[in-house]
């Protein structure tokens, strides 16, 4: 579907795409052929580095999984128990570098902890209560959480431990949208990477200004600032709900 619509716009013409898409050999051909068009592409939130893209504008995703592995190493400290990480189906770039960056720092601070990967490649949140659940029941010593997921899932991940009669020492998610901030109020989550949408898509839309000459300057790349989260800190447009 991807492809298809992406293989439209070559055909009719753009003054530029911004794409959230899975780094897959047929988005990046798709991709291939838009900038043959003479169309310019900025990857957001996820990146597609092999391909032509003008520029990627979005979250550090490797950083953000390092910052994650930190929180939760400063959480729990010497406590003993292993770390439950969910995630999609794994075709989003940006999620392999989040668990890379992860796994790295944690080996790094906390060498003997051990990290329980849990894929959920259907995306639906009735499997993920599932596969939490018997993640907890096959893992007696998961005792933090952290999430890729950008949109749904947590709540479910919440409501498996509760299920489950378990309890987790540190939650971190990613993003402040309504759930996650409703989850935060509610102390389910202990923090949330976030970073200003807003803020990216002005850079997007910047840049393929730039590609066109109609703002000074090459095209590059933008990384978002992580933002760390607690119900404390919320950001003015988040404190409201």
């Amino acid at each position: 579907e991807i492809v298809d619509t992406l293989d439209r716009i070559a055909t009719r013409g753009s003054q530029g795409v911004v794409l959230k898409a899975p780094d897959d050999p047929r988005v990046i051909a798709a991709v291939d052929r838009l900038v043959g068009a003479g169309v310019p592409v900025v990857t957001f939130v996820t990146d597609l580095p092999t391909g032509p893209r003008v520029a990627y504008v979005g979250i550090d995703n490797r950083a953000a999984g390092a910052t994650a592995a930190y929180l939760v190493d400063r959480w729990l400290g010497d406590a003993p128990g292993s770390v439950l990480v969910t995630r999609g189906d794994g075709s989003f770039r940006g999620e392999d570098e989040r668990e890379m960056g992860f796994r790295g720092t944690q080996r790094a601070l906390r060498p003997g902890r051990s990290q329980i990967d849990l894929v959920n490649a259907d995306g639906q949140d009735d499997d993920l209560h599932r596969l939490v659940r018997a993640a907890l029941a096959a893992h007696p010593d998961i005792v933090a959480v952290y999430s890729m997921y950008a949109f749904g899932g947590n709540r479910a991940t919440v409501e498996a431990f509760a299920a489950e009669g378990r309890t987790y020492r540190v939650f971190v998610a990613h993003d402040l949208h309504e759930h996650n901030l409703a989850l935060l109020h509610d102390g389910h989550l202990s923090a949330v990477l976030h970073h200003d949408l807003r803020q990216d898509m002005r850079h997007a839309c910047q840049v393929i200004m730039q590609a066109h000459g109609a703002l000074s300057g090459l095209p590059r790349s933008w990384h978002s600032a992580i933002q760390v989260v607690t119900p404390y800190n919320l950001p003015p447009t988040s404190a409201g709900g």
